[in-house]
């Protein structure tokens, strides 16, 4: 999966992907948009996958407030908008019992707009794995692609 390689990810980063995508059925996700933001649930009964999961999320969340950005070949245009508007938005991550529940919120309209289409492209691949990446990609017009 040549297209999880970035400008600075790790082997630990580009692995716990390459796990996600492949185990992908193994993941619960649940999102809920909120006025201000989005709530989002994901969880994995397999200790392993759940571990990648966590370190995923917790790995970006932190990327995100750190302003840095891994420019992932397959990495979507909204992640974009999601960094530019890290200074607006607040960011909770608590651990559940199987996964990881993170509560994001924004007073910029456009951060929350972004947010919420981020949760939604996240749920996709959990869902399709990478077949969804395949298919936002085609879709997207011509314009730079990470």
């Amino acid at each position: 999966m040549p297209g999880l390689q970035g400008v600075d990810t790790t082997v630990a980063e580009v692995d716990d992907m390459k796990k996600m995508f492949r185990e992908h059925k193994g993941i619960r996700r649940a999102v809920v948009n909120l006025p201000n933001g989005i709530e989002t649930i994901t969880e994995s009964d397999d200790a392993a996958l759940r571990a990648a999961v966590v370190a995923h999320v917790v790995g970006m969340i932190g990327r995100v407030q750190a302003g840095r950005d891994p420019k992932v070949m397959i990495q979507s245009p909204t992640l974009d908008t999601v960094f530019d508007g890290r200074d607006r938005m607040e960011t909770t991550i608590i651990m559940t019992a199987t996964g990881v529940k993170v509560t994001q919120t924004s007073t910029d309209p456009v951060v929350v707009k972004a947010l919420q289409t981020h949760a939604g492209e996240v749920s996709e691949m959990a869902e399709h794995g990478m077949a969804a990446v395949h298919e936002r990609m085609a879709a997207m017009p011509d314009r730079h692609r990470h």
